[in-house]
């Protein structure tokens, strides 16, 4: 009879304790460095800077949704030439006959 009032009490204090953060300390609401300056461009060619960031999105794959996935033009350059060297791989080995 009373079970449901006492598990919805209990599970409100249970909640109200999940929230409760512990109080700052002063080496954590200092920074201990700035955060690195990151420019983002809309499109580069050859001489635009490897660190720049360039945002794109892509459809995730069995899905229509769109996620923004940024990265710098080095990595992206890194995983292009990896993805390249994969299907040579593969490319040789079917070649040889080694892999179906």
């Amino acid at each position: 009879m009373f079970k449901p009032k006492w598990m919805l009490l209990l599970g409100c204090i249970s909640l109200a304790a999940c929230t409760s953060t512990p109080p700052e300390t002063a080496s954590a609401a200092k920074p201990t460095s700035a955060p690195a300056k990151v420019a983002v461009v809309k499109s580069y060619n050859k001489d635009t800077d490897k660190n720049a960031v360039v945002c794109r999105k892509e459809k995730t794959l069995g899905s229509n949704r769109t996620v923004k996935v940024c990265k710098t033009i080095a990595q992206q350059n890194d995983e292009r030439k990896q993805a390249q060297q994969m299907v040579n791989d593969r490319t040789l080995q079917q070649s040889l006959g080694g892999g179906g």
